[in-house]
């Protein structure tokens, strides 16, 4: 009893909770975290579609006081929406006295007092105030959005940011345009031009030199050319090569597997365990994100969302696995990913909700 509603169950928001230092700048850390996010996601998807459910609203209290970390998490999960404007429901009922961190602050003090005078059937929204609950706000976007970011601009030569794209010229003439949040990193010795790519995706187009091997290394394939114009990307489900023109040699990662031989149009996905899955495309449809594209060619939904990503400044939720397995063709503009997705699900019975200018949650 309580568990959370499975008719709005999200993929796990990858986001870890952690503690944040300040005064006010508190998160639990805790077992489970990521599953409790996930469950306290789904009743603010439900509590958010069914205001008037007096079953929802029951569900929902047995599971916020089966536990105490429901509590902390519910609270945390709120806090980040309070930064962005938009006001999210509170369902408590007043026999919820317990006592949770912070418990003494006033702002918490405050709410409590407002559930005492609430009936314990219906539900409190909760409006932004400037002081703790702000910064606390601020606090938690800070430490799951932005702090990968932070690291990886340690690590790489070059990046770039959300709904960006990038020329580097390296120094023999040769040239690697970035994707959005993607980064490299460059390293040429003798004998070896090397590159790292260390998030996203990049289009090369190298310069012929025998001698220098280019070599470009990515979480599961090391791709080796001598001149030729090519694509590496590094997405969920492995590292994805494919070919402009001229021809390259992918060598997995795992030892096991061997190598393949690419030439224009073709596409490679190879795998975690060395497994490569190949593809055939006209050669102008490689690399499509540099013309501000995605191109969907009889792909499953889920990845030409994942494509989407990273031109979107916050997340989306996919919450229906059967709904991303369906498969699409079309072209899709990036730069407006609500639009895009919409016309992606809509012909085929999906739904988009955009709940924040931060979260699109895309369903059945």
């Amino acid at each position: 009893m309580g568990d959370s509603p499975s008719f709005r169950r999200p993929a796990t928001w990858r986001a870890q909770l952690r503690l944040v230092a300040g005064r006010d700048c508190i998160l639990p850390v805790m077992d489970d975290a990521e599953r409790i996010l996930d469950e306290a996601t789904n009743w603010l998807l439900a509590l958010n579609e069914r205001p008037n459910d007096r079953s929802v609203q029951a569900r929902f209290r047995q599971w916020f006081m089966a536990d105490s970390r429901h509590g902390e998490v519910w609270d945390s999960l709120n806090h980040s929406y309070d930064l962005i404007g938009q006001t999210q429901p509170q369902m408590l009922p007043r026999s919820a006295e317990r006592r949770v961190p912070g418990a003494d602050r006033p702002w918490r003090r405050k709410r409590k007092q407002s559930r005492r005078d609430a009936a314990s059937t219906r539900h409190a929204v909760r409006s932004i105030r400037k002081g703790p609950i702000f910064t606390a706000a601020a606090c938690i976007a800070v430490a799951l959005w932005f702090s990968p970011d932070i690291i990886l601009a340690a690590q790489a030569d070059h990046r770039t940011g959300i709904g960006q794209l990038s020329i580097v010229r390296l120094e023999d003439g040769s040239t690697a345009k970035l994707g959005p949040r993607s980064a490299i990193r460059v390293s040429y010795v003798s004998g070896e031009r090397k590159v790292d790519l260390l998030a996203g995706e990049a289009l090369f187009d190298v310069m012929p030199d025998k001698s220098r091997p280019f070599r470009v290394h990515a979480d599961d394939a090391t791709v080796t050319v001598l001149g030729t114009g090519f694509d590496v990307r590094r997405s969920p489900s492995g590292t994805e090569i494919g070919v402009q023109h001229g021809r390259v040699r992918v060598d997995p990662v795992a030892r096991a597997a061997s190598g393949v031989v690419l030439s224009a149009g073709d596409v490679v996905v190879v795998g975690e365990d060395g497994a490569t899955v190949r593809d055939h495309v006209a050669p102008q449809l490689v690399a499509s994100w540099a013309l501000r594209e995605v191109n969907a060619r009889d792909r499953a939904i889920s990845y030409v969302i994942d494509d989407i990503r990273p031109w979107y400044r916050g997340k989306i939720i996919l919450t229906s696995k059967a709904l991303g397995n369906r498969r699409i063709n079309g072209i899709y503009d990036p730069g407006d990913p609500s639009k895009a997705i919409r016309s992606m699900v809509l012909p085929l019975g999906g739904s988009v909700t955009q709940i924040t200018p931060w979260l699109i949650v895309v369903h059945e």
